[in-house]
């Protein structure tokens, strides 16, 4: 019901598109950017909510863009001004944080955002966002997704200030990542030039940017 208001008036204004549901569980009561954002500390919980609000957009034609994968709740850092890290294995994960996930792209989910965290038992080098072991080999292997996802905003310090404006670009599409979200257009706009330019050179592969 909740998510049916939601889809109407997001379309009555001409919005297709929602940032929403959470899928991150507030698994630390420390943490500083999810807190009441989350439905709860219950990993069932969570899920049914996360993928019942997804039901809802689906059913209403507005996509639902869940977030932040493979879970943000976990942590004591936010990730607009700092890289926050993990070192759980994706066995462990997959008993807790990535349920939800799994839930809601059973739920059909259309789209699902990237989280900014660095997982030093999937990746040692690269966050979530960036990283080929997290996004290609769990989220569409493992996971079995096969639509759209977005990065978080790439202007946020957790990767701007760590990985080089021009090259986390190449890493983001490289890892599987569909959409690059940025900030205002201009930034858009700049990433987009370097983007055909990695593609001229080869960075960027032209298999990644077909699929």
């Amino acid at each position: 019901m909740v998510a049916e208001v939601m889809a109407k008036e997001l379309k009555a204004v001409g919005v297709n598109l929602n940032f929403h549901p959470l899928c991150d569980i507030h698994t630390r009561p420390s943490n500083p950017v999810i807190a009441r954002r989350a439905f709860g500390s219950d990993d069932e919980i969570v899920s049914r909510m996360a993928s019942a609000m997804v039901r809802g957009f689906v059913a209403n034609r507005v996509i639902a863009c869940v977030k932040h994968f493979p879970g943000h709740g976990d942590t004591t850092v936010d990730s607009h001004v700092d890289l926050p890290k993990s070192n759980v294995p994706w066995a462990e994960l997959m008993k807790r944080e990535l349920k939800p996930f799994s839930r809601v792209i059973k739920s059909r989910v259309e789209m699902i955002m990237t989280a900014h965290i660095l997982n030093a038992a999937i990746d040692p080098i690269y966050p979530a966002t960036l990283s080929y072991s997290t996004i290609a080999n769990g989220l569409r292997k493992e996971l079995r997704y096969n639509r759209l996802i977005i990065t978080d905003d790439m202007t946020m310090d957790a990767v701007a200030k760590n990985f080089g404006e021009e090259d986390m670009i190449a890493l983001a599409i490289n890892a599987g990542c569909d959409l690059l979200l940025y900030r205002t257009e201009e930034q858009g706009r700049r990433a987009m030039d370097t983007a055909f330019q990695f593609l001229a050179s080869g960075r960027i592969s032209s298999e990644q940017v077909e699929a």
